[in-house]
């Protein structure tokens, strides 16, 4: 297995732009040196006979592909249905809410934005996808969200030039 006959599955695409854009670079232990017995096992699709794809477990994959594409790899064939490999797929995406120094409103504007609501609504045992819905399965208050909001507006206005350019000289009208 490597990034020649390894993809991402279409119905995973989505979720995995989404946990790519959000993930935080967390120093995680490497398992290259494990006997494959002792390693987790990924579960892909087979495209065809050597080409395989993923749907999940998107962390553990970013680790092989970096760090283990030399090594023999426990994988589990599945035939899944494209309903779990979404599920499966937006899964990794939600558990994301749970790291510290995640930025959540960004977070939960590209749920809203990308996300089947249904599924993500099912996922997180709401009826509806709210701000209010979204910090209680994330584990944080409304208000530590609401200044997150606040924090990155202010950041944002900061960063780059100013509007008025008048203060450059020069400036014909």
């Amino acid at each position: 297995m490597n990034s020649a006959n390894l993809t991402i599955h279409p119905d995973a695409n989505t979720a995995f732009m989404v946990w790519q854009q959000h993930r935080l670079p967390l120093r995680r232990p490497q398992l290259a040196g494990l006997d494959d017995y002792y390693r987790p096992a990924l579960r892909l699709c087979m495209l065809d006979k050597d080409s395989y794809q993923f749907f999940n477990n998107f962390a553990r994959i970013d680790e092989v592909m970096r760090f283990e594409d030399s090594w023999r790899q426990p994988c589990l064939i599945a035939l899944e249905s494209r309903h779990d490999i979404k599920r499966l797929a937006w899964c990794e995406v939600l558990n994301l809410s749970r790291f510290a120094g995640v930025n959540h409103p960004a977070l939960f504007q590209a749920i809203y934005q990308s996300a089947p609501k249904q599924l993500v609504c099912e996922l997180m045992g709401v009826h509806r996808l709210t701000v209010s819905n979204y910090c209680q399965f994330a584990g944080i208050s409304q208000s530590s969200y609401e200044y997150q909001q606040c924090k990155a507006a202010c950041d944002k206005t900061l960063l780059g030039l100013p509007k008025n350019m008048n203060w450059m000289g020069g400036v014909h009208g």
